[in-house]
Order: C-alpha cells, then sequence, then structure tokens
C-alpha cells in the first residue's frame, strides 16, 4: 500500500439536524466511521448483506441474560419474519422464555439493593432484573408435566436439544414466546449447556419421582450431526452472536467442522480478549481456526447487547422496507426445523 492510501477518506462530522430516524443516525455514524460509531455501523450493513443473501443461513448465538432483561418479544419477531435461521442459545435464555410463557413476569428492579432483603422475600435477582422464586416454582411443575409428556410420547428415544426445544415449543402457546415462534416458523433452537440451567434441575424432580414409565431423554451430542450439516448445506454462512460462551462455540465450531467457515459474523460483546476466553477473542483469532473466513464480512462490536442489537435490527428493517420478504435457503423439514 501506499502513503496516500491511509489518508483517502476524509471523517465526515456527525450532523443532527431536526429528528432523525434510527438509520438515518447510523448513516451519520457511517460519515464517521469512527469508534464504537464505525463499528456499529458496520455490522448495521453485514446485518443487511445476510439478509438479502438469497443464500446465507443466519445463526444467531444468544448468550448473557438478555431475555429476562427484555428481548424476547425482539428475537421471537425475528424469527417468524425468518430474520434468523437457527438459533444457538443458553439453557437459561429459554428458561426465562418459559418463564413468562407459563405466566410468570420479569421485574425492573436495581443493582444497588440489599440481596439480603431479596432472599428474606424469595426475589431472585440479575442484575437489576427481579425474578419472583414462585415464578420458577410454576415453571418447575409445569416443565415436570411437559417432561412426562414427552418421555411417554417419544417411547425411550433420546432426543437432540433441537428436538426438544421443539417438542417445548409445541406445548406452549404465548406468541410472545421464542421457543413457540421457532416450533411454528420450523427454527430449530440448539441448546448444547441445557443441563446447566432449570431444564437441568426440573428433569432431576422428573426423574427423582418417577416410580413408573419412561424418563425424558436428551442427548447433547445429537445435536452436532444436525447443526453441522445445516452449515454443510448451506452455501453461505452468517452469525449475529450476543455475549459468546458456548453458544458462539458451537455455531463457530460448526463451520469448522463443516469445512466452510462463516462467511459473515458479527459479534456484541463487553468481554476482553487477553485473558484467553472465548466470548472477547477477537474475530481475527477465529480466522486462525478457518471457523470464519479471512475474506468475511466481520465486526466485533464492544457494547451492551441490549443496546447494540435492538439498534442493528431498527435500522437494517428500515433499510429493507415492509415489502420485503425473505425465505430461508434451507427449506423447514420436520421436528425442530431446516
Amino acid at each position: 500500500m501506499e502513503r496516500d492510501d491511509f489518508i483517502r477518506e476524509p471523517v465526515k462530522h456527525i450532523r443532527i439536524d431536526g429528528k432523525l430516524t434510527v438509520d438515518q443516525l447510523i448513516q451519520q455514524f457511517r460519515n464517521s466511521g469512527s469508534f464504537g460509531a464505525g463499528r456499529l455501523s458496520a455490522a448495521c450493513d453485514i446485518y443487511e448483506r445476510m439478509l438479502r443473501d438469497e443464500k446465507c443461513t443466519v445463526f444467531l448465538a444468544l448468550a448473557g441474560a438478555v431475555v429476562p432483561a427484555g428481548m424476547r418479544s425482539l428475537i421471537a419477531d425475528l424469527i417468524r419474519e425468518r430474520r434468523i435461521d437457527v438459533v444457538v442459545s443458553t439453557g437459561a435464555n429459554m428458561v426465562h422464555d418459559a418463564i413468562e410463557a407459563v405466566g410468570g413476569h420479569h421485574y425492573k428492579g436495581h443493582w444497588f439493593v440489599d440481596d439480603y432483603v431479596l432472599y428474606k422475600y424469595h426475589i431472585y435477582r440479575i442484575y437489576d432484573v427481579f425474578v419472583p422464586e414462585e415464578d420458577f416454582t410454576k415453571l418447575d411443575y409445569k416443565l415436570v408435566e411437559i417432561y412426562d409428556e414427552i418421555a411417554t410420547e417419544s417411547n425411550g428415544k433420546s432426543l437432540s436439544s433441537n428436538e426438544f426445544t421443539w417438542e417445548l415449543g409445541r406445548r406452549l402457546s404465548d406468541s410472545d414466546s421464542i421457543l413457540r415462534a421457532a416450533y411454528e416458523a420450523g427454527v430449530p433452537i440448539f441448546l448444547p449447556a441445557v443441563r446447566d440451567s432449570e431444564f437441568g434441575f426440573a428433569y432431576w424432580l422428573h426423574a427423582s419421582r418417577k416410580t413408573s414409565g419412561k424418563l425424558l431423554l436428551v442427548d447433547a451430542f445429537k445435536d452436532l450431526p444436525e447443526i453441522v450439516s445445516i452449515c454443510k448445506r448451506s452455501p453461505r454462512n452468517g452469525m449475529m452472536v450476543i455475549g459468546g460462551g458456548v453458544p458462539r462455540n458451537t455455531v463457530q465450531s460448526a463451520a469448522l467442522a463443516s469445512k466452510k467457515g462463516m462467511d459473515y459474523a458479527v459479534i456484541m460483546t463487553m468481554d476482553r480478549p487477553e485473558i484467553g476466553g472465548l466470548s472477547g477473542s477477537t474475530l481475527e483469532e477465529t480466522v486462525s481456526w478457518g471457523k470464519v473466513k479471512s475474506a468475511a464480512n466481520k465486526i466485533m462490536v464492544i457494547g451492551d447487547a441490549m443496546i447494540v442489537f435492538p439498534i442493528i435490527v431498527a435500522s437494517v428493517l428500515e433499510r429493507l422496507g415492509e415489502d420485503f420478504k425473505r425465505a430461508p435457503y434451507l427449506k423447514p423439514k420436520g421436528i425442530g426445523g431446516i
């Protein structure tokens, strides 16, 4: 590269002239192209390219407590509108989706509170979100009923976590539920660490009280051929990553195992790379593994996903317009989706 290549495009300063739509503000961020504003603008561009690419399968890797914090309906809507083709989530996020699906609630709280008082009142805290203990208890007993039903119907057959979430969604009627939306749309939801959530403890309750009949069997290893096959059969793959952890690793490893590599990648995280954890590892590092292509459209946005992701979605949906229709490249094929 020559010197002039480094000083080709001047910074255009942000202007706020009266009212702006979300995407108009993002265009101002693009004009600047600097710091977090520039990264957020690039993330919007990349997500738009994923959705306009008719041969791209879009994965959402979902970690962190974003569902109890208020992102439940947004994700359910994206699934129904086929703005997301595959979800890979922590078990906890889907637990909190199920809590509301059976009539529970999450409440606005505060981080500066006496947690011993909350303990006495049987209220759980997730930073500044409160959840009553009885809502977990209600869910546990509902899950035991559901597990009994699934165990009877499956007749000793083990389920992948994708098949498990499909069975849950089939039995929930809440239109705002992520699990229900995925069931109706044929979008698979994988929970690679399903045991590490209330789903696992409800299983313990289901198994400990079962004196006769069959037990629910969930085999997380069965996820691997399913998710790798999705990556392999899709000409191009893209991922929107909230947080990191096991969901991000599962999506990236499927891209590696399928020998495809991700063509598009947007990561939203607050973590740092220096400690070696996956949630903060850079996209450049993923290239060394073959999980993301060197030439991929990719960006990491350092910020709170509760702020960043809704802005990206609002900006891109504004660009696409109300008449934009998107069909998945891989058509739904029965239980558990594509």
